[in-house]
This record gives structure tokens, sequence and C-alpha cells, in this order.
């Protein structure tokens, strides 16, 4: 299950190629070359311990451990469920990994490589395992449960309980998701409004094609999944599912043919009539946001505005917006409805993302942004490192102008109290889901609720004496009103609807609020005097996160967020012309405590047993993931490729192995990773091969050529996260050098021999030597990525390695390089992108640095710059070429251009004069430049390089060259 449209949790394989790929190629070179990446920081040491109980071995740690008895008894009572629902035993218990937060959730290591925001939970076919945070409400985290179990019982039922066929074997995602939501039941009125949206709009793909991705996927095999149970039945779904089983490769349309003795095609027409019937008649008597209210403008379109608030003078609406390319905070007029200013513009290290949901989360309660009495300011949450903080944004002067730390988890919602100094929240502490008070004077917290049920998005009145916020006690959320005088609660009204993001108007009379009471999330308003409830929006798909604008004299006007033809807009609507009907409410009693609120429980009560829990010991690597590989490297060769991924259970302990063939040339590496505190450290061993472009005089003529290159050696090193942006990395080993040494021709004396042009004479001499090294590092990486690449922010490298010479005195070898890199984001699809690289290998041997070709330096031949000093900077222009190019064989996509200058140099030191600069007669001297331009087109997986470089000397062009090239751009 998952509230966010990106969630790619739950996939049959979690698969780490990306990673795996450059740790094997990193750890050949040791730290050197580990290059760039943000930290994924192990903030917490889990003490893990694990309870059998019936069905499940469950992983907890003792933060978790009060929630032990709840979570057992949604496990035990989704397990029960679920095998009578598909008929099914499975033979051994369940490993369950559970998390006191998702912020804790977000540190696990089964999914070794950064976890989005908007994953709730995943299942892995490897060791069956289900990880998920428990920090939700009770029925949101059965039906979380329920979910990933499902995912198990696919496993099981689908692949046999067999990793290699889970492996080899890929089905649909809306298959895979689709049917966990069917059985888990999970599906909101928040979710569906993504496949009405996509019905209505005729935006529906094949059921064969496999083209439904993404968080769509979900809600379009929910469908697939009820349309398959209300024309064959239940029974229906277990023919198709094991139909599926039995399949070769795993066709969807083979098993379509045989569960239903129908034709793909038929099936696929089927359903569309089948989900038009459902929604397109509602649309006539519904309406799109649009219907019911103005849509605000940006330019350009295709962006997506969500958690509007209101000025307190009602001139302007606060907004978070995609407008400029990065989610923002915006202010938009409201008499306009057009954007007059973009309040965060550019990348900040401050914090990594702000807390927006639809944006860089799945829909929560309330809105995400709150403005300050006086309107100078706006308060937000943001992701920092471990949890969330607090942000005051400047209204008046742009930019963020303090971040309040504090101890509550996963805090959403703030609201500002009319007096000024305090903002109220929803936030979990210590397993507990409460509305919170901070004051902004002392920073002290006051738990406002301190209830044992989930309370969110709180909303102050005018008069700073009550508040109002939503409660879910059992299956849905309720509306509640706080007195904050005497801590009285007032429960608004009760019924069996879903209600949320409630706010008080400008006279405090009534509460505007979200309600799925109509199938779908629309605005109502409820006067809390009277009971009287009036609805003003009636959208198939959904408006939510109503905000009041309030001005002296004039009535009440909303804004809300909109959900159509697949993206979220802000609208604004008058409240005088309700729709339909005035209802009347019973308010019920003054108040009701929370203990005579019906409460959810569990079909199955587990008492927890002391003797099924023991402490976790011990550990053992399993096969996790095994792959092959056949492609092109970065020096344009030919390789073959196998690797296999162990793991320990938690994923805090990790065995790469890899076996390549380059041409001529065969390499392997083994690294053993540790990942289970924050300071990582790992072992590798290597034997790693190249080559680069060499001189040798021979005969009285001068040969360009391959030398090779091999280093073969074992490094421990150890690598200690500072913050999310930066890290520090020391190693040390012993290696075996074998190259062929890039010398210079010497006398008796060691003089340098020179030939008739009074040039020294090249040569290369074989060369063996072994020794110990240490290695050091200092990274940085604050980019941000695009659909293109590197959008913005910045990566540096700076490194350093030492080797003494064991048979003489002194350093064998020694290097000190930098490798820095910036962006400079231009407009949304443009950037403008810088390199700097510099290297000094200094000893009595000292290891050669080699470059050019590839986006290095162009124009020039690959690795045919040598030297123990080398430097290149470039300066590039990317921008959008091409978005679709259609030939009758394919279809491309994102086709990219460039324009380019390169500058570079590379010498011997001591050796070889080298100036940068002839003033004389201003020009490069031994320095060279390339400009040109270039294009990239992404096949098949693969960034496909089209450079057409002109040698340069800043003064007068030389020859021309292209060059054709596969991989990723610096």
């Amino acid at each position: 299950m998952s509230s966010a449209p990106s969630r790619p949790a739950g996939t049959p394989a979690i698969r780490f190629t990306a990673l795996v790929c450059a740790l094997l190629v990193c750890a050949a070179a040791g730290l050197e070359a580990q290059g760039f990446g943000k930290n994924k920081i192990r903030y917490e040491d889990f003490d893990w311990r694990i309870y059998h109980s019936t069905h499940f071995d469950i992983y907890y740690y003792s933060e978790s451990e009060p929630q032990l008895q709840k979570v057992a008894s949604l496990a035990e009572s989704a397990y029960d469920q679920l095998s009578l629902d598909l008929d099914y035993q499975i033979q051994e218990p369940t490993p369950l990994i559970i998390y006191n937060t998702h912020s804790d959730f977000l540190q696990n290591n089964v999914m070794v490589n950064f976890i989005p925001e908007g994953v709730a939970a995943f299942a892995t076919s490897a060791r069956f395992r289900m990880v998920l945070p428990i920090d939700l409400p009770d029925i949101e985290l059965y039906e979380l449960i329920l979910h990933e179990l499902t995912h198990i019982f696919q496993y099981h039922i689908l692949f046999g309980g067999s990793l290699g066929r889970a492996m080899t074997n890929s089905p649909p995602q809306w298959l895979m998701e689709g049917m966990a939501s069917y059985f888990a039941e999970d599906e909101s009125a928040s979710d569906r409004m993504y496949l009405r949206d996509a019905v209505v709009n005729d935006r529906l793909p094949p059921i064969t094609s496999g083209q439904a991705g993404g968080f769509f996927a979900y809600r379009y095999g929910h469908a697939a999944f009820d349309f398959m149970e209300e024309r064959w039945g239940a029974d229906g779904v277990i023919d198709f599912l094991f139909e599926f089983r039995n399949t070769i490769g795993s066709r969807v349309g083979r098993a379509i043919e045989r569960a239903f003795r129908m034709d793909p095609e038929d099936f696929d027409l089927e359903f569309r009539r089948w989900l038009r019937n459902r929604y397109l008649p509602e649309l006539v008597a519904t309406g799109e946001p649009s219907d019911f209210g103005r849509p605000f403008r940006t330019r350009p379109q295709g962006s997506q505005e969500t958690s509007p608030v209101a000025s307190p003078s009602g001139d302007l609406v606060a907004a978070f917006s995609t407008f400029q390319g990065d989610v923002d905070i915006v202010l938009f007029d409201t008499q306009e409805r057009e954007p007059v200013r973009n309040l965060t513009r550019g990348y900040t290290a401050d914090f990594r993302h702000y807390v927006a949901q639809m944006l860089t989360l799945g829909r929560k309660h309330g809105s995400d942004l709150a403005f300050s009495p006086d309107g100078n300011s706006l308060a937000a949450f943001v992701r920092k490192e471990a949890g969330y903080s607090l942000a005051i944004v400047n209204v008046l002067g742009g930019g963020v102008r303090r971040v309040i730390d504090m101890e509550i988890e996963q805090q959403t919602a703030p609201a500002w109290s009319p007096d000024g100094g305090s903002i109220a929240f929803g936030g979990n502490q210590n397993g507990q889901y409460d509305i919170f008070q901070l004051d902004l004077g002392t920073l002290e917290i006051r738990n406002l609720t301190n209830d044992a049920v989930f309370d969110g998005s709180p909303s102050y009145s005018h008069d700073g004496n009550w508040l109002v916020f939503s409660s879910i006690p059992g299956e849905t959320a309720q509306l509640f009103r706080l007195n904050l005088g005497t801590m009285e609660r007032v429960r608004l009204g009760s019924d069996e609807h879903h209600n949320t993001d409630p706010v008080f108007s400008s006279d405090d009379r009534t509460v505007y609020f979200t309600s799925d009471r109509t199938g779908a999330e629309n605005i109502f308003g409820l006067n809390i005097e009277t009971g009287e409830l009036r609805q003003f929006t009636n959208a198939i798909t959904g408006c939510f996160q109503p905000t009041v604008l309030g001005r002296a004299g004039s009535d009440d006007r909303l804004v809300y967020t909109g959900f159509w033809q697949g993206r979220f807009d802000l609208y604004e609507t008058d409240v005088d012309e309700p729709i339909g009907e005035v209802q009347v409410v019973d308010l019920g009693e003054t108040s009701e405590p929370i203990p005579a609120i019906d409460l959810f429980e569990p079909d199955i009560q587990v008492s927890i047993d002391e003797s099924n829990k023991e402490d976790k010991r011990g550990w053992r690597l399993f096969l996790e993931d095994a792959q092959t590989a056949v492609g092109v490297d970065d020096n344009q060769t030919f390789l073959g490729q196998v690797y296999l991924q162990f793991s320990d259970f938690l994923g805090d302990r990790r065995l790469f192995t890899t076996f390549a063939s380059i041409e001529s040339f065969s390499m392997f590496n083994v690294t053993y990773l540790n990942l289970s505190r924050r300071l990582q450290w790992q072992v590798s061993l290597f034997d790693d091969r190249a080559f680069y472009i060499g001189y040798d005089y021979n005969y009285g003529y001068y040969e360009r050529g391959r030398s090779f290159f091999q280093q073969t050696g074992a490094i421990f090193s150890i690598s200690y996260p500072m913050s999310f942006y930066r890290r520090f990395e020391l190693g040390a080993g012993y290696m075996r050098r074998k190259l062929d040494y890039q010398a210079y021709a010497r006398d008796s004396d060691f003089n340098l021999l020179l030939d008739d042009f009074g040039r020294p004479i090249p040569t290369i001499t074989p060369r063996e030597d072994d020794y110990p090294v240490i290695q050091a590092a200092l990274v940085g990486d604050t980019t941000v990525f695009g659909p293109a690449g590197p959008s913005s922010g910045h990566r540096y490298r700076l490194s350093a390695e030492y080797a003494p010479d064991l048979e003489t005195s002194g350093a064998l070898t020694q290097t000190f390089q930098l490798d820095a890199r910036k962006y400079f984001p231009l407009t949304r699809r443009s950037v403008f992108a810088t390199r700097l690289f510099g290297s000094v290998r200094q000893g009595n041997f000292p290891s050669p640095v080699y470059f050019g070709g590839l986006d290095t330096v162009r124009g020039v031949d690959f690795r045919d710059m040598v030297g123990d000093h080398g430097f290149f900077t470039n300066l590039e222009l990317r921008f959008p070429l091409i978005d679709f190019f259609v030939t009758p064989i394919w279809t491309f996509q994102g086709i990219q251009g460039r324009f380019f200058v390169d500058i570079a140099g590379a010498y011997f030191d001591g050796i070889q004069d080298f100036n940068v600069w002839d003033s004389e007669n201003s020009r490069l001297d031994d320095a060279i430049a390339a400009y040109g331009f270039g294009i990239t087109v992404r096949m098949l997986g693969l960034d496909l390089h089209w450079d057409f470089a002109t040698q340069w000397d800043l003064k007068e062009s030389g020859d021309s060259r292209t060059t054709f090239w596969i991989g990723q751009r610096f």
C-alpha cells in the first residue's frame, strides 16, 4: 500500500544493479575511484530482537516493542484473511521487519538504495521479507500489512518460493500491485481519483501492453481484479492467478485465454467498457474541478500546485509549485490567479526537500503550509537529516529564515496560532501520533491531545480559543474541536465517511473540510452552531485542501487543490451558492471522550508469550541477486560481466562479486561491505586492468599505442558521512602494480637524452612493483537530477594517495586530485554544466594520469593525454532539442543538444616544459582546447552520444572530428 504516486515498493524483485556496478567498478582502484553520491546514513543503532508468532518471525527493537502485541495481532489477522481468500498456506514463518517510524524505516538496508519518501513499505522475493514502519492509524497499518503480505503469497504461488524464478520472471506491475491492493482493500477515494481521471479522459493503456506504471499501476490493476471478480467471481480471480503461474514466461494474454476463455483483445475491450460504464455517467452527474472553481494559471503549463494557504489579508495564496522545475513555495495573486513570486527558487543544502503532499510524499492530512498572522512568514516542514524540521520562510525577502529541529517524528500540517507565538502540528512521539504545539520563543513542545488514536491536520480558530483537527479512532477520519482553555474535545458529527483538512471560516462559525461522502474527495462546510452541512465542489476526480480567502466586508472564498488530466492545480470558488440541498448534521453531545469512540480492532488478538522472544544473534550471507551483462564499457570496448550479490538478513552486510572480460583483459572484484553503523567499512580484493596511449621511440620512429596498466591488491576502507551531502573516506591496503611505464631515456648520469630536435626521447619500460598504500578523500554531493541528468547543485571529490618506496627512500607514487562539478539551471529544461579536474602524481615511479575522449576532452583520441600532471575543464550548455522523433521502426524521445568548450593539458613534470598560455601570440601554448556541439539520444536505457568537435587554441580553429560513445555525461 502507498499514498505516493511514485511509489516503487512491493515489486517482485528488488534490484540493486546501478549501485552494485558502481561499487564493483570503483572498488578496483580503492577510494580514488569511488566517485560521488549522497550518503544513506544509519542514524540509529537498532538492537534487533525476534518474536516468533504462529505465522511470522517479527524483527523489532526496543522503541517498537510497545507496539509488538498490536503488530502481531494485525499480522496474524491479515494472514488468516489472505490464506482463506487464496486457499493457500505458507509453510514457513514469514519474516516481518518493523520500524517504529517512517524515518527509521528509511534507514533500512534491505533496500540498499535510497528509499523515496513516498514508499510506504516493501516486500522482497529474496527470503520473503516484509519491511514496514508502524507509525500509522491502526486501520491503515492493517491494510499495509495485508498489501505486503499479499506479495509474499504471490512469491510463493507464482514462483514456487524460488528466487531464481522470481528474478527471471517479470510480471507486469499492474498485476503484482493491483492484486495486492485488491486483496488488501486499501484503496481510498484519494487513490481512486487517479483511475477516475484516466477513465474520463480516455488515458487507459491496453492491459496486455504493460504500459501502466508508477502509482497508476496500483489503481489500474486493482480495477482489473474488481472487473474479474464482478464478471467471473472470486474463483475467477484465483483461476487467473494460477493460470498466469503456469504460462511460460508469465504471459498475461495467455493466462486470460486459459482462465476466461477470451481473447486478450476482447478482455481489454470489455474491461474498458466496464470502466466507462462505471465512471462516465458519474462525470455527467458531477464534473471536473474547473466546473466548481476558477483555475489558477501558471506558465509554462504542466506544473503541479498543492497545499494552498491564504495570507491574512486574502490578497495572496502560497502553495507548493513545480512551475520552475523544483518543488518550491510560490506566492499567487488571488485576483489574477497567477504566480507573482517564487520564495524558495534555487538549490539549498540546508535541507533535502519540503514535505509537500502529492509532490514529495503521498496524501496525508491538512495543508503543508501555514501563514504567520502578520503575513511576513510561512511555516513548512522539511526533510533535513534523519527526520523533519520546521522551516520558517521569509515572505518579504524570500529564502528560508530559520530551521528548527525537534525530537518529534513525522511532523505534518503546520498551523500558526493567531497570536503568532506558537505553531501546532501533527507528529509522532513514542509511537503515538498526536497534535503538538511548539512555542516559537522557548522552543518548548506541548502535547495537546495525548491519546492512543491518530490525530492530525490541526487548524486554529481566529480568536485563538479553539483548534479543529481530524482523528482516526476507527476506520475513518472524523472531525474534532478542542477547547484550548479547558482542553475539552468536541466531536463534530459522526458518520462513516473520511473527513479531513479542516479549516475555520473567517467568522469561526463554519468549518470547511474535505470529505469522501460523494465517493470522491470534495469540499464541504459544516456550521458548528446549527449543524448545517453544505457542499461546494462535486468533481469526479477530487478537490481537497481548502483554505479561506476572508476579507473584511466580503463573503468567504475558498482556494483548493483539484486533480484533472494527471495534474494538481489550484482553484478558487465562492461559498454563497452551495451545491444541492443543505443537510443538517446531528452534532451530538457537547463532548465525547476517546474511550467512548469505537476503535478499530483486528479479528485475532495475540497475547505476547515472553518465551517466544529472543535476541537476534549472528548472521550469514545468502544469495540475493545474480545477473549477467554484455555491453560497451566507457573505453568503447565490448565487455561481458557476471556478478553475484550476497546479503545478510537485514541487508547490513553485503558481499559483491564480479567477473568481467574486456576484449583481452579479464578482471575480478570481491567487496565485502558493512553498513550496520553510521561509520561504514569495506574490504575489497581486486584485479583491475586497463590501458592508456603511450609513446615509444623505436628505430628512429615515434610510436603511439596502448600501454598496459594492471593493479591487483586488497584495500580496507572506512566512510564516515558527516551529513547527507558530505563524507570523509580513509583507506589502507597493499597493491601490486604491473604496467608499461612511460619513461624517458637517460644516460649513465641520469641526464635526459634528447632527439635531433631537442626533445626528450620517450620509452615504454615494463615495470612490476608492490607496495602498501593509504588513501583519503573528502566528498561532497548536492546534485539534483532531472530527466536529462544533473540539473542543479554541485559535487566534488578531493582525494590523496600515498605509497612508500620499499626499496629506496621517499614515495613510490603519490597522488593529489580534485574533481569538482557545478550545475547552473537556466530554465526548467536547460542547464549550464561545468567541471574542473586536476591531478598531480609524484614519486620515484608515479602512476600516470590519463584522459581524453568521451566527454573529458573532445577532439582528441581516447586516453591520449598522459602525464604525471594533468588537468581539464569543461563548459557545457545543455538543452532539449527534440521531444519526439517518430520513425517506422522506433520512437526516439527526449533528444538533447549541447554546445561545449574543453580546455586541457597533461605533461611529465621536470621532463617536458609546459606552458598553458602563449602571451606573445595570445593563444594556447602547450594546452589544447576544443569546441563544438553534440546530441544525446536515449535508447533501450542507454545514453547514445554524438559529438562534433573542432580543435582550437582560443585563436584559430584546427582539425574537426566526429565521435560516438555510450555512457553517462558528467
